[in-house]
């Protein structure tokens, strides 16, 4: 606890080892486009060929699911990196192709 209340713990989880990616647990679409782009500013990706956007955690989302897929797929084809998406089912029906 500090003292301004209790540490909470941070919504996106960004990890590098042998496969490198950003986990998302609950954040808005603005600070998950900014962390997409820091991701590659502050991590060595020369030895990196894809990016894994983990929302298998996400309980509930709308279409900005979609949007920050489509950004990160923006962001890693500048970059020559492929994005794999690990999606939880919330995620998945919000994706889903509608017939």
């Amino acid at each position: 606890m500090t003292a301004t209340g209790p540490e909470k713990p941070s919504p996106v989880t960004i990890f590098v080892d042998g496969t490198s990616g950003i986990c998302v647990t609950g954040t808005t679409l603005p600070e998950l486009n900014r962390l997409v782009i820091e991701f590659f500013e502050v991590v060595d990706t020369s030895e990196i060929d894809v990016l894994t956007l983990d929302l298998s955690t996400v309980s509930a989302c709308d279409q900005a699911a979609s949007a920050a897929v489509r950004h990160a797929q923006s962001v890693c084809a500048e970059r020559a990196m492929a994005l794999r998406v690990v999606p939880s089912e919330a995620v998945r029906q919000v994706m889903a192709p509608r017939f």
